[in-house]
């Protein structure tokens, strides 16, 4: 059989020079938004204010072939959820709404015969389905009241994993080729841990082997994604001499989408839109413009006129050299459930430089300020691995100081098993700056990965970003830590009590009822079943009641009460086990990012949730209930 070009998977390289020889593309923001005047439209709209009359994609495509654009990046789902194809994990799309047809399918069918390149924006928050993470940063109006627009009851579960692949999955199996994937509102919003990137990325890769992947996030080196998302109108822009893969985004009239405004604005001039192709061509950065339809389903006629204009004046500089070797990366991550540092502080704790958190001057890192190196930092994968051997690392990006940014210049890798014993594998030496760094090693089996920092600038090391997986190939998980079909034992290492549940809390139907510690007596009360998701995460269902251990309530505070429910509260019922000490596991709740720990109250033990600190208190046995099985 005569394989064709297009049924090979290229390299990296090869991806990525391909995607900055497409220089300039039409960006389509549609949508609830364009009939509701709302750059975000709220969530739980009705979708049928989404009532266009024509949806002309023939006209856009003409307009952007006219502009000398090669491919075009349609808004498929922006924040509110409104999906513009027939999804099946939803009814908030075209298929309840005022124009029945699937947008995206005539999108992908005009674009193509007008022989432009297809791409596909995709938002991963979701205000309506409730794909979202509490966030204490964005505001929201509210009956002429401020608010947060997400606000502490909401975290990111595994059935939120499963609605954004089921329809990832969608879009770039039902559509043909897809050339570029642009997210939104994860990076950001939640981070890319949350909803795994691992996953996410090898579904993606393996629908489409041709795709390049950019993600909102403010960065300017290409940590979350295959190549950088430069947003204009944030003030991020590719800067002076950038040498890698990007596209900036801007539109053409104020705003992203639509709006009752729109035809009197004042549009981008031609000279600057062409100014703009000149200043990115030899930065190797597409610019990706933004041309909003309007209610009909047309761009308005001046919109068109501008690009026509454009496309008469501007044409592409095909002596520009090719893009130049691009940093190896971790093509294929593995993404950890947990991490912990040789020292912890409240507002730099190891998880946060797991979390895959950027934003335009906001980021998390893991930081040693104030103590002495060596210090060590280790990463807990969930499951033992063939194939993880490279590590990608970002220092600190926002807010550097000529004294020091803890950047990491020299470090060794270990990694491990058991979380125990561990052994050395690479030496990385790096240069003093901002900039992304790599170290691989040769892959052997692998649950735990620890960095032991020997230098760092100002004596301390900070980490923004670390992503572990392998570059040729992916890793496969080839071992679990606990079988599915036995019973457990929690014991406290600090003070020998046992986890179980109030008796009361199984005598007649409860909703929920108090987890409590106890005496080692061998009673029911103390058994649990494990089970892990596929993300990584545990939940433990009491043996004798079928009650999920989970977190009570929405605080995220220290002293969060532990409760056992009868229903699966997604994030607040999933936990990290991670190895600490010989026998002894962290067990680190996924919705608030606290750790189980005993406390004393008039001489009682009694078991609540803390920011992890590494003390005894904090250490659980996890051990087989003898003879026993679920």
């Amino acid at each position: 059989m005569q394989v064709s070009e297009d049924d090979l998977a290229p390299s990296a390289q090869q991806r990525l020079a391909a995607f900055a020889d497409m220089r300039f593309g039409m960006f389509n923001h549609f949508g609830v938004g364009t009939f509701t005047d709302e750059e975000w439209a709220l969530p739980h709209q009705s979708p049928a204010l989404f009532a266009p009359t024509v949806v002309d994609c023939e006209q856009w495509a003409a307009a952007a072939v006219a502009a000398g654009m090669t491919y075009g990046i349609l808004t498929t789902k922006h924040h509110d959820g409104f999906c513009l194809w027939p999804t099946k994990f939803t009814t908030n799309s075209v298929a309840q709404s005022g124009y029945t047809h699937d947008v995206v399918q005539r999108y992908v069918d005009a674009f193509r015969a007008a022989g432009l390149r297809v791409g596909l924006y995709f938002s991963i928050w979701d205000r309506t389905h409730g794909v979202e993470a509490y966030d204490t940063r964005h505001l929201a109006t509210v009956d002429g009241e401020s608010e947060l627009m997400v606000g502490p009851n909401e975290a990111i579960g595994s059935t939120d994993t499963t609605y954004v692949l089921g329809q990832l999955r969608e879009l770039l199996t039902n559509y043909g080729r897809i050339d570029v994937l642009v997210t939104d509102g994860w990076a950001w919003q939640m981070g890319q841990q949350a909803i795994p990137y691992d996953q996410v990325r090898a579904l993606v890769m393996s629908l489409q082997p041709h795709i390049v992947m950019l993600d909102h996030g403010a960065l300017s080196h290409p940590f979350l994604g295959d190549a950088i998302m430069f947003e204009e109108p944030m003030g991020i822009t590719a800067p002076a001499g950038n040498a890698y893969a990007a596209c900036q985004g801007q539109t053409i009239s104020t705003g992203w989408f639509w709006n009752q405004t729109t035809p009197t604005d004042e549009l981008m001039s031609a000279d600057s839109i062409i100014g703009h192709l000149k200043d990115l061509e030899p930065k190797y950065t597409s610019f990706l413009l933004n041309c909003p339809p309007n209610r009909e389903g047309r761009l308005d006629a001046r919109v068109v006129q501008r690009l026509t204009e454009v496309g008469a004046a501007w044409s592409p500089n095909w002596d520009r050299p090719v893009l130049p070797s691009q940093p190896f990366r971790c093509e294929y991550p593995v993404t950890p459930v947990n991490a912990y540092g040789s020292v912890e502080s409240d507002d730099h704790v190891a998880a946060n430089a797991i979390a895959g958190f950027s934003d335009k001057n906001f980021e998390t890192c893991w930081s040693t300020a104030g103590s002495a190196l060596p210090q060590e930092f280790t990463i807990d994968l969930g499951g033992t691995y063939r194939g993880v051997c490279a590590i990608e690392y970002l220092p600190v990006q926002w807010n550097r100081s000529d004294a020091g940014n803890g950047d990491i210049t020299e470090c060794v890798v270990l990694v491990g098993v058991d979380g125990i014993a561990f052994s050395p594998v690479a030496r990385a030496e790096w240069t003093e700056d901002s900039g992304l760094k790599f170290v691989e090693w040769p892959e052997q089996p692998t649950g735990f990965v620890r960095l032991r920092v020997v230098s760092a600038t100002g004596g301390f090391a900070s980490i923004a970003h670390l992503r572990v997986g392998g570059r040729l190939n992916a890793p496969h998980r080839i071992g679990g830590r606990f079988a599915e079909n036995e019973l457990y034992r929690i014991t406290s290492a600090a003070s020998n009590d046992v986890v179980g549940v109030d008796a009361a809390g199984y005598v007649g139907p409860r909703d929920s009822s108090p987890v409590v510690l106890g005496d080692k007596d061998g009673c029911h009360e103390q058994r649990w079943s494990l089970s892990q998701t596929a993300d990584g995460y545990f939940i433990f269902r009491h043996a004798s009641s079928g009650l999920l251990m989970r977190a009570a309530g929405t605080s995220r505070a220290n002293g969060a009460a532990v409760a056992a429910a009868d229903d699966d509260a997604g994030a607040q019922s999933e936990w990290a086990l991670t190895v600490v000490d010989p026998g002894c596991h962290a067990i680190v709740n996924r919705f608030n990012g606290l750790a189980l720990e005993v406390v004393v109250f008039d001489g009682v033990p009694q078991v609540q949730q803390r920011r992890w600190t590494g003390g005894k208190q904090q250490h659980w046995s996890i051990e087989l209930a003898a003879n026993e099985r679920s």
